[in-house]
């Protein structure tokens, strides 16, 4: 049996059941005839599909486009990630794909034989460790430190830096080191990388220079935003805030090129210090140690209420969000561009992805 999804948003399952929070049973749209209660299910909502790994089976599905696919691959699916587009698979063998998610292909990667050394200088068979799918750039980060704007090799960290968390936009990147250093690269036209300057692009990750000396310990990547969250639970906002996603009023300065640090209060006035951070493409949630969730930009719920087209919902401080009490305080939550959903607790496994 496969577990439960609630979706807030859009409900790439139902279209008469986008917005408010929807409990979705995936055993209902996913025709699995052997799938195990002991396997995790990893879950990516785009604009148009659902995408989903059990076992070594990938599945995608739209009421939208009425699709409805299923693959069965060599060997178990441990990591996916997903943009509009596109869906990157990461296998337990170490083996990389592709899925087009519209054209229901799937093409297997293989850009490391491609860069190794020909002197044998390496003998350490290098692995894919960490993946993550946008539209217009996708990452994977190998064991020897390595970070792949795929297919190219962009930059290798040394032996002592370990990256913790990747995470893209439409077109830009973040990393996270454990030392709790931020890097970013790629597109940077509304002030997402967060460097001060508006670029249409930077080809190699450079340090996020206003958050030195701040030990960030998560980060997320909207459509053209950019978030961190500190070990203090600051949260730390740049980007475009057209939405206001930025946690800031709209009106004030759509673009915002270096980290703002943006206060967060909870129903008692008292500040909120947050745990998780997660991006849409116009949306920001926060989620604090207590499991409350505070959301910033594209009111989910609202913004797919088709009844009120001439509505433009949008929250431009954060406000709490209310959890289904199905969550249990989970804060294991992600992102879809236009959604905010989770699995059930027992079944929820964290994935980097496109947010």
């Amino acid at each position: 049996m496969l577990p439960k999804v609630w979706i807030a948003g859009f409900n790439p399952f139902s279209l008469d059941q986008c917005g408010a929070w929807k409990e979705i049973d995936l055993n209902e749209y996913f025709k699995i005839s052997n799938a195990s209660p002991k396997e995790e299910c990893l879950l990516e909502i785009t604009s148009t599909h659902a995408l989903l790994a059990n076992g070594s089976q990938l599945f995608s599905y739209s009421a939208v486009t009425e699709d409805n696919n299923q693959h069965t691959l060599a060997h178990k699916v441990v990591s996916i990630s997903a943009s509009n587009w596109h869906c990157l698979v990461l296998l337990a063998n170490g083996d990389l794909f592709l899925y087009d998610i519209h054209e229901n292909r799937l093409s297997k990667l293989d850009f490391l034989n491609v860069e190794r050394p020909l002197d044998g200088s390496n003998d350490e068979p290098e692995t894919i460790t960490k993946i993550a799918c946008g539209d217009q750039v996708s990452l994977a980060v190998t064991s020897a430190k390595s970070v792949f704007n795929i297919p190219n090799r962009t930059i290798t960290f040394p032996r002592h830096v370990r990256i913790t968390k990747i995470a893209v936009g439409l077109e830009h990147c973040l990393l996270l080191t454990s030392n709790g250093d931020v890097y970013s690269f790629g597109g940077g036209l509304r002030g997402q990388l967060g460097n001060g300057e508006i670029v249409p692009h930077q080809e190699q990750p450079e340090l996020v220079d206003a958050l030195a000396g701040v030990k960030i310990v998560d980060i997320a990547a909207g459509g053209w935003h950019s978030v961190a969250v500190s070990a203090f639970g600051d949260a730390y906002c740049w980007g475009w805030n057209s939405r206001g996603q930025l946690g800031l009023p709209a009106g004030k300065g759509s673009v915002q090129s270096v980290p703002q640090l943006v206060d967060i209060e909870g129903d008692d006035g008292e500040e909120v210090s947050l745990e998780k951070v997660y991006c849409g493409s116009g949306h920001t949630v926060g989620v604090c140690s207590k499991g409350r969730a505070y959301l910033a930009g594209n009111d989910l719920e609202e913004k797919m209420n088709y009844l009120k087209v001439d509505r433009d919902p949008k929250i431009e401080r954060f406000k709490k969000f209310s959890l289904p009490a199905q969550s249990n305080g989970t804060t294991d939550l992600k992102c879809g561009p236009n959604s905010l959903f989770f699995l059930a607790k027992t079944q929820v496994r964290h994935i980097v992805g496109h947010a």
